[in-house]
Protein backbone atom coordinates (compact mmCIF):
# COMPACT_ATOMS: atom_id res chain seq x y z
CA UNK A 1 0.00 0.00 0.00
CA UNK A 2 2.78 2.53 0.83
CA UNK A 3 5.06 1.47 -1.99
CA UNK A 4 2.83 2.86 -4.68
CA UNK A 5 2.17 6.08 -2.87
CA UNK A 6 1.53 9.22 -4.87
CA UNK A 7 3.50 11.30 -2.41
CA UNK A 8 7.28 11.42 -2.07
CA UNK A 9 8.69 13.18 1.00
CA UNK A 10 12.13 14.78 0.97
CA UNK A 11 13.46 16.20 4.19
CA UNK A 12 15.75 19.11 3.44
CA UNK A 13 18.01 20.70 6.03
CA UNK A 14 17.43 24.39 6.66
CA UNK A 15 20.35 26.67 5.70
CA UNK A 16 21.23 27.30 9.37
CA UNK A 17 21.54 23.61 10.29
CA UNK A 18 24.80 22.48 11.83
CA UNK A 19 27.32 21.29 9.38
CA UNK A 20 30.72 19.85 10.07
CA UNK A 21 32.59 21.62 12.82
CA UNK A 22 35.63 23.38 11.32
CA UNK A 23 38.88 24.23 13.05
CA UNK A 24 38.19 27.96 12.80
CA UNK A 25 34.74 27.51 14.31
CA UNK A 26 36.15 25.44 17.15
CA UNK A 27 38.88 28.04 17.74
CA UNK A 28 36.31 30.86 17.85
CA UNK A 29 34.15 28.87 20.27
CA UNK A 30 37.12 28.24 22.57
CA UNK A 31 38.15 31.91 22.37
CA UNK A 32 34.62 33.01 23.29
CA UNK A 33 34.55 30.61 26.25
CA UNK A 34 37.96 31.82 27.44
CA UNK A 35 36.88 35.48 27.14
CA UNK A 36 33.71 34.74 29.09
CA UNK A 37 35.73 33.04 31.83
CA UNK A 38 38.13 36.01 32.05
CA UNK A 39 35.26 38.50 32.31
CA UNK A 40 33.59 36.36 34.97
CA UNK A 41 36.84 36.17 36.97
CA UNK A 42 37.34 39.96 36.85
CA UNK A 43 33.74 40.53 37.95
CA UNK A 44 34.09 38.03 40.80
CA UNK A 45 37.29 39.74 41.97
CA UNK A 46 35.61 43.14 41.93
CA UNK A 47 32.59 41.85 43.81
CA UNK A 48 34.86 40.29 46.43
CA UNK A 49 36.74 43.58 46.88
CA UNK A 50 33.47 45.52 47.21
CA UNK A 51 32.10 43.01 49.72
CA UNK A 52 35.29 43.21 51.77
CA UNK A 53 35.13 47.00 51.83
CA UNK A 54 31.44 46.92 52.80
CA UNK A 55 32.20 44.56 55.68
CA UNK A 56 35.01 46.79 56.88
CA UNK A 57 32.79 49.87 56.70
CA UNK A 58 30.04 48.05 58.59
CA UNK A 59 32.51 47.05 61.30
CA UNK A 60 33.76 50.61 61.61
CA UNK A 61 30.19 51.93 61.82
CA UNK A 62 29.33 49.37 64.52
CA UNK A 63 32.42 50.34 66.44
CA UNK A 64 31.55 54.02 66.20
CA UNK A 65 27.92 53.50 67.21
CA UNK A 66 28.99 51.30 70.13
CA UNK A 67 31.28 53.96 71.53
CA UNK A 68 28.47 56.52 71.32
CA UNK A 69 25.99 54.23 73.10
CA UNK A 70 23.77 55.37 76.03
CA UNK A 71 24.85 52.71 78.53
CA UNK A 72 28.49 53.05 79.57
CA UNK A 73 28.72 49.44 80.75
CA UNK A 74 27.39 48.09 77.43
CA UNK A 75 29.63 50.46 75.51
CA UNK A 76 32.71 49.25 77.41
CA UNK A 77 31.74 45.62 76.91
CA UNK A 78 31.10 46.12 73.19
CA UNK A 79 34.31 48.12 72.82
CA UNK A 80 36.36 45.41 74.52
CA UNK A 81 34.71 42.76 72.34
CA UNK A 82 35.37 44.71 69.15
CA UNK A 83 38.98 45.39 70.06
CA UNK A 84 39.60 41.68 69.79
CA UNK A 85 38.00 41.47 66.34
CA UNK A 86 38.87 44.97 65.10
CA UNK A 87 41.03 45.70 62.11
CA UNK A 88 44.67 46.56 62.44
CA UNK A 89 45.74 50.10 61.62
CA UNK A 90 47.37 48.94 58.38
CA UNK A 91 44.13 47.24 57.29
CA UNK A 92 42.14 50.38 58.09
CA UNK A 93 44.51 52.53 56.05
CA UNK A 94 44.33 50.07 53.15
CA UNK A 95 40.51 50.17 53.28
CA UNK A 96 40.56 53.99 53.25
CA UNK A 97 42.98 53.97 50.33
CA UNK A 98 40.78 51.56 48.34
CA UNK A 99 37.67 53.60 49.08
CA UNK A 100 39.38 56.79 47.92
CA UNK A 101 40.56 55.11 44.70
CA UNK A 102 37.01 53.98 43.97
CA UNK A 103 35.72 57.55 44.18
CA UNK A 104 38.27 59.10 41.79
CA UNK A 105 36.72 60.56 38.65
CA UNK A 106 38.97 58.92 36.05
CA UNK A 107 36.30 59.37 33.39
CA UNK A 108 36.69 63.17 33.42
CA UNK A 109 40.42 62.97 32.73
CA UNK A 110 40.06 60.36 30.00
CA UNK A 111 37.19 62.23 28.37
CA UNK A 112 39.24 65.45 28.13
CA UNK A 113 42.22 63.61 26.65
CA UNK A 114 40.06 61.79 24.10
CA UNK A 115 38.27 65.00 23.09
CA UNK A 116 41.63 66.70 22.37
CA UNK A 117 43.04 63.74 20.39
CA UNK A 118 44.21 64.37 16.80
CA UNK A 119 45.57 62.12 14.07
CA UNK A 120 48.98 63.80 14.25
CA UNK A 121 49.46 62.97 17.96
CA UNK A 122 49.73 59.47 19.39
CA UNK A 123 49.41 58.97 23.13
CA UNK A 124 51.66 56.23 24.45
CA UNK A 125 51.27 56.33 28.22
CA UNK A 126 49.20 58.02 30.90
CA UNK A 127 50.51 57.90 34.47
CA UNK A 128 48.03 59.50 36.88
CA UNK A 129 48.85 60.35 40.47
CA UNK A 130 45.43 60.66 42.07
CA UNK A 131 46.86 61.49 45.48
CA UNK A 132 48.37 64.72 44.21
CA UNK A 133 45.90 65.26 41.36
CA UNK A 134 48.59 65.25 38.68
CA UNK A 135 49.21 63.18 35.58
CA UNK A 136 52.11 62.60 33.20
CA UNK A 137 51.26 61.99 29.56
CA UNK A 138 53.80 60.50 27.13
CA UNK A 139 53.31 60.49 23.38
CA UNK A 140 54.56 61.21 19.89
CA UNK A 141 53.68 64.05 17.52
CA UNK A 142 54.38 64.42 13.81
CA UNK A 143 56.35 67.63 14.31
CA UNK A 144 57.09 70.31 16.88
CA UNK A 145 54.33 72.65 15.68
CA UNK A 146 51.70 69.92 16.07
CA UNK A 147 53.02 69.20 19.57
CA UNK A 148 52.68 72.84 20.59
CA UNK A 149 49.11 72.98 19.23
CA UNK A 150 48.22 69.83 21.20
CA UNK A 151 49.70 71.17 24.44
CA UNK A 152 47.85 74.46 23.84
CA UNK A 153 44.54 72.63 23.43
CA UNK A 154 45.17 70.74 26.69
CA UNK A 155 45.92 74.03 28.45
CA UNK A 156 42.58 75.42 27.29
CA UNK A 157 40.62 72.48 28.73
CA UNK A 158 38.58 73.59 31.73
CA UNK A 159 38.95 70.25 33.56
CA UNK A 160 42.76 70.39 33.46
CA UNK A 161 45.09 72.80 35.23
CA UNK A 162 48.79 73.67 35.08
CA UNK A 163 49.42 71.74 31.86
CA UNK A 164 52.94 72.19 30.54
CA UNK A 165 55.48 70.44 28.36
CA UNK A 166 58.07 68.65 30.51
CA UNK A 167 60.42 67.43 27.76
CA UNK A 168 60.54 66.67 24.07
CA UNK A 169 62.98 65.05 21.68
CA UNK A 170 63.04 64.19 17.98
CA UNK A 171 63.34 60.44 17.45
CA UNK A 172 66.14 60.29 14.85
CA UNK A 173 66.03 56.47 14.66
CA UNK A 174 62.47 56.47 13.29
CA UNK A 175 62.06 57.13 9.54
CA UNK A 176 59.29 59.70 10.07
CA UNK A 177 61.25 61.45 12.85
CA UNK A 178 58.37 62.02 15.31
CA UNK A 179 58.72 64.28 18.33
CA UNK A 180 58.55 62.23 21.53
CA UNK A 181 57.13 64.32 24.37
CA UNK A 182 56.11 64.28 28.00
CA UNK A 183 53.37 66.57 29.32
CA UNK A 184 52.52 67.10 32.98
CA UNK A 185 49.28 68.55 34.26
CA UNK A 186 46.74 68.50 37.02
CA UNK A 187 43.08 67.60 37.28
CA UNK A 188 40.50 67.37 40.00
CA UNK A 189 40.27 63.66 40.98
Amino acid sequence: MWRNSLFAFEFAQPPFAWRRLTAIGLLLLMLACFSLACVWQVQATREHAVNTLQQQVAQLMQQQSATQGRHPILAKHTEAKQQKASLTEAQKQEARKMASLLTIRWFDLLQVLEARQTRQVSLLQLVPDAGRGYFVLTGEAENYQTLLQYVGSLQQAAALREVHLQKHQVNEAHPQRPVVFEVQGGWQP
